[in-house]
This record gives structure tokens, sequence and C-alpha cells, in this order.
């Protein structure tokens, strides 16, 4: 009996550590945020226009678009986990002020209605990819970190220009067992499995990460590399951490010279 107790409580226990590894899954997935600059936008109605493209029954998501005098190209922004797109658009088009640049926020960031899920935000990622191409014609992608997934995606379903991966990885799954081996996968809610993605897209890849990055290690990135048809650019660089890559100066030195073959 005491042996039976002994085995119950420790399939108990056992259960009970796995549910506190699921349920904060979320959080390490998504973590919404927004940045107050909406202002600064619209006090440039020559050059930036706030928007709304509904997605779903009373649900719509906000994107902004920056159009330079003269673009030479289009860029579609997809966003980290705390990454606020349409905010973000600000800066990225100072750094680069030679294009159009097209930011938005997937469900529950910044000012989108409804709650981010894989599903949703994969497939908003289609309607936002399909709106930006019908009124711009020829377009880019460029995804940080889960955004790298979600620009994977669309590349895989879609024919971009060219897609740039800061900081990508090969799946949350992987991510997550690197951090808790003993995790079955099927406690892992959400999966994002990028190098399934990239094994299908037929444009051009350009790949940009950091040895120093302490969200995605090295060996995440080199996996993903190894299963892309078309890397057309690759660079790791060092003494970047996770966050500081995307504006770094040498990660802008890349794009530059990308921006202006």
């Amino acid at each position: 009996m005491t042996a039976e107790l002994l085995l119950a409580g420790t399939g108990l226990f056992i259960c009970l550590l796995l549910l506190l590894f699921y349920l904060p899954q979320r959080n390490f997935v998504f973590s919404p945020s927004y940045y107050p600059n909406r202002a600064w936008f619209r006090k440039r109605p020559e050059k930036y226009q706030l928007r709304q493209l509904p997605v779903a029954q009373n649900i719509s998501l906000e994107y902004v678009t920056c159009t330079p005098q003269h673009p030479t190209h289009t860029i579609l922004y997809f966003g980290g986990k705390d990454q606020d797109s349409v905010g973000l658009i600000q800066k990225l088009s100072e750094e680069y002020p030679s294009v159009r640049w097209v930011g938005f926020n997937y469900r529950g960031y910044g000012k989108s209605q409804g709650r981010a899920t894989e599903k949703t935000v994969l497939a908003d990622s289609l309607l936002m990819f399909d709106l930006v191409e019908q009124q711009y014609g020829a377009t880019c992608l460029m995804g940080f970190s889960l955004g790298s997934s979600v620009a994977s995606y669309v590349a895989s379903r879609r024919l971009p220009s060219w897609i740039v991966l800061v900081a990508p990885f090969d799946s949350v799954t992987s991510l997550i067992q690197a951090k808790a081996p003993f995790l079955p996968a099927v406690f892992i809610r959400y999966t994002f499995p990028t190098l399934d993605f990239v094994k299908k897209i037929q444009c051009p890849v350009y790949v940009y990460n950091s040895t120093n990055d302490e969200i995605v290690a090295p060996h995440h990135v080199a996996r993903l590399r190894n299963h892309i048809p078309l890397l057309k650019g690759n660079r790791e660089f060092s003494g970047y951490s996770h966050d500081g890559l995307l504006l770094s100066p040498e990660l802008k030195k890349e794009l530059s010279l990308l921006l202006a073959a």
C-alpha cells in the first residue's frame, strides 16, 4: 500500500510539474506590447498612414505604411514576441529611409483587436501580405525572432522578392526542449516550425544572427540554415544580445548593401 501511495504521489507530482510548464508557455511565445507613439505618425500624414485590416468578425489589425518620396523597395515587417511592430516602423523608417515600410500588429498587440494564437497569427499574416502586394506590387519580407517564423510561413505560401530573417530559430518546440529537455512534446502548446517553412521558400533568403544571443543559441540557427534551398546571404555577428541585433550597426550595414544591390 505504501508503495502504491508513493507511486500515485509521484505521478501526481509529475503531472503538476508538467502543468506548471504548460500554462506559462503563452508568455514565452506571446508578450503583447504597445508603444504610445501613434500621434507621431499623425503629424506626418504625407509619409505615414495608420490603417485597419479586418480579419474576422469584430476583429481588425492595425498597420502603418511609411512611404518615402521615391521608395526603392517595399518591405513587410513581422515583429518579435514583445514588439509593437507598428510603433517600431518609426525607427526602421529612420534607419532605412529609402524603403516603403509596412508594419502590422498581431492580434492583441498594439491596438490590434483579439488574442494572438499560432493559427491566427499565421492566417492573418497571409492576408496582410496579399493586401500589401495588391497595393504596391513586388514585396520583400523581414522577420525578427518570432516574426522570422511568421515571415517564413508567408514566404512558403507566397512569392516575395526576398526574405530577411533576423535572430531566427528552427522551431519553438526546439527552443523549449532545449531549456526543458524532460518536457514531452505533447505538453508544448506552440510549435512555429520555421524549419518546415523554409524548406518550401522559393525566393532568396538572408539570415542574420548573433553568437551572443541569449534566447536563440547559434546551433538553432545553423540547423535552420541547412534546410534553406536558396540561402543567398548569411552572417553571424558577435557581441549583440537577442534584442540588440535588430538595430545594430553591423546589421544595418548588411541590409544597406542588400537594398543597394
